[in-house]
């Protein structure tokens, strides 16, 4: 009776047969854990998500200012104008002064120094006015001072916090708050999810002009 034996050539194609099986599964498990809270549609996770976007924005601007010596904007699009942007999205643009009031700045070729793409905030998150937050505290959204911009030649204005060179916010000059919420949006209209106590679901940051670093505060 003839048996069967494993040469050792074998031997050695099926242990690395293991040893790259078990690798896949140790790479799927990785990305699995990290799928898990991006997908997850828990109002927390969105929350944290919207506040770390903000946050990056925030310092990206400022250490972009700093690094090339020209001002950069964090640019939040008008609720009336954004269009599928809503008053959900948020980028960067290189801006200069324009008589007292700051523009992006443009290339060579006469387009827009956008410096990075319209990131969403998810979960239906929204940047809010005062009034939608219901809070006493101006935001970012009630500043009447807004910039225009342009999403692939149509108009858009945006509200907006500038880096100067020097990686201080110069605009605007008051005091900056931003207010975000789960919301619903119909039309022009933005209505923020309400708390168990009837109030809206709001958060605030407070951003520190000298560094652009943020802080929670109470709406």
């Amino acid at each position: 009776m003839q048996v069967n034996q494993f040469h050792p050539r074998d031997r050695h194609a099926f242990a690395v047969s293991l040893i790259e099986l078990l690798a896949v599964m140790a790479i799927m498990a990785v990305l699995l854990a990290v799928a898990v809270p991006v997908f997850s549609n828990s109002p927390t996770n969105a929350r944290q998500a919207s506040r770390e976007i903000i946050k990056a924005h925030l310092q990206q601007a400022r250490a972009h200012a700093i690094a090339t010596g020209t001002s950069v904007a964090v640019a939040i699009p008008v609720l009336a104008s954004g269009g599928n942007l809503g008053a959900r999205a948020v980028s960067l643009f290189e801006v200069e002064l324009a008589g007292s009031s700051y523009v992006p700045a443009k290339d060579t070729d006469g387009n827009q120094r956008l410096l990075q793409r319209w990131e969403i905030l998810p979960g239906n998150f929204h940047f809010l006015s005062s009034a939608q937050a219901s809070s006493a505290k101006p935001t970012i959204v009630d500043s009447a001072a807004t910039m225009p911009t342009n999403v692939k030649g149509k108009a858009l204005t945006c509200h907006r916090i500038v880096f100067a060179p020097n990686g201080q916010i110069v605009r605007p000059n008051t005091e900056i708050n931003i207010a975000t919420a789960q919301a619903v949006l119909r039309g022009d209209s933005l209505t923020p999810k309400q708390k168990n106590g009837g109030k809206p679901g709001a958060e605030m940051l407070q951003v520190n002009r000298l560094t652009g670093r943020t802080r929670l505060v109470e709406p």
